[in-house]
């Protein structure tokens, strides 16, 4: 009898697919050297995502005075993206689930593209709003690390997720240095 206890087989199944990376069959087994370029796209291509992030923590604000909102209106313009941030999460989660983490983050720097190119011709107060919905499905560090934990064994994950701890280092000192940068020589000047 059975009481809930998995036998030594059971056991040495769940090891065994624990350590090989998730894979479907034997037709669909990725070589090494595109695995390889796959995790390396994703680390570049979540630099420039964070980058675009954090660079728009700096403009944002200056934009929404520039287009005449208050500091309470741009608290709801912060208070929209991150309830669509929180809303669009278990969304985003249960799409990655359906169709796999590939297109889940292709999906995420979609909206992410959508989001800036949105958030770069608001010309007024309704379209700045408007520019945040794209972010429901904005998770792209969630989505990178879920690519790079279907591509990499167990020994490899730690490494390659700490690559990407990196990468996220990496795009938001640039992301912030930049939207200083063009804060400072282009955002809007006040004079007390």
């Amino acid at each position: 009898m059975n009481l809930g206890i998995p036998s030594e087989r059971q056991q040495q199944q769940r090891r065994k697919l624990r350590d090989e990376p998730l894979e479907k069959d034997d037709n669909s087994r990725i070589n090494m050297t595109s695995k390889q370029r796959l995790i390396q796209l994703t680390y570049l291509i979540t630099v420039v995502d964070l980058a675009c992030m954090f660079m728009q923590f700096g403009i944002v604000p200056y934009l929404a005075t520039s287009l005449g909102m208050d500091a309470v209106e741009f608290g709801y313009l912060q208070t929209v993206f991150g309830v669509l941030q929180l809303l669009g999460g278990p969304i985003f989660g249960r799409f990655a689930d359906q169709f796999g983490a590939k297109t889940a983050l292709a999906i995420s720097y979609v909206a992410g593209s959508l989001f800036f190119l949105l958030l770069s011709v608001s010309t007024s107060v309704p379209l700045l709003f408007l520019s945040r919905v794209p972010s429901v499905f904005m998770h792209g560090l969630p989505g990178a690390q879920m690519v790079i934990t279907d591509l990499t064994t167990a020994d490899e994950r730690v490494d390659a997720l700490g690559k990407l701890g990196l990468c996220f280092g990496v795009g938001m000192i640039v992301g912030a240095s930049l939207g200083g940068t063009l804060t400072s020589k282009f955002g809007c000047v006040r004079v007390h």
